[in-house]
């Protein structure tokens, strides 16, 4: 069950900046319910002897409510470039069957998993980062700068200590866009930018 995944992400959401759900249960989202997708860049991974880097992976979910009043619904998205062998440990971690903070964190606000997907997933980096999944997604990233060009970052939040993540960029996602049959289409203007390094 040994794994260990590192690399950098980003988060979009159905909601203006910034998404209420990384502050605590008493946000609102800005529809009420909120939808959104989470891209993993796995720069450096291993599960069970099956060697992850290079492997990208998105997750997409939505919430009729707050992230933690629960009762999500949620898919993965894996990369078409990806083996057999890598979906399936992938798969495992982020959907949080491996073990580690993921099978708590997600066992707690999740409660229906889709099945996977393998689709082309593109994650670019640079002064506007993006990411698309197929012809499902889409998003650019374009990160909040004060005037001296000094990221806007976010740190303490309730929702970065469930996902372990020390701190993050904020940025605007303006024009994402998320069209999957099975799960809620939306668009939104919340986005985040961290590194993750986590193992189990």
């Amino acid at each position: 069950m040994a794994w260990k995944v590192k690399g950098r992400s980003v988060e979009l959401c159905s909601c203006n900046m910034l998404c209420p759900c990384w502050l605590g249960p008493e946000g609102t989202p800005d529809k009420g319910w909120c939808s959104g997708a989470f891209g993993f860049d796995v720069e450096e991974g291993e599960s069970d002897g099956v060697r992850l880097n290079g492997s990208k992976v998105v997750l997409g979910v939505e919430w009729p409510g707050n992230f933690f009043g629960g009762n999500g619904t949620a898919k993965l998205y894996i990369d078409e470039g990806a083996s057999a062998e890598q979906r399936r440990e992938l798969e495992g971690i982020f959907a949080g069957k491996k073990g580690g903070h993921l099978e708590a964190l997600f066992g707690a606000v999740i409660t229906k998993w889709l099945p996977a997907q393998a689709v082309k997933v593109d994650i670019k980096w640079g002064d506007k980062p993006s990411v698309k999944v197929g012809n499902i997604g889409q998003c650019t990233l374009d990160p909040v700068k004060d005037p001296t060009g000094r990221v806007t970052k976010v740190q303490g939040a309730a929702a970065q200590a469930a996902f372990q993540i020390e701190s993050m960029d904020l940025a605007s996602s303006k024009g994402s866009t998320w069209r999957d049959p099975d799960l809620r289409a939306w668009s939104g203007d919340s986005g985040t930018l961290h590194s993750f390094n986590w193992q189990a």
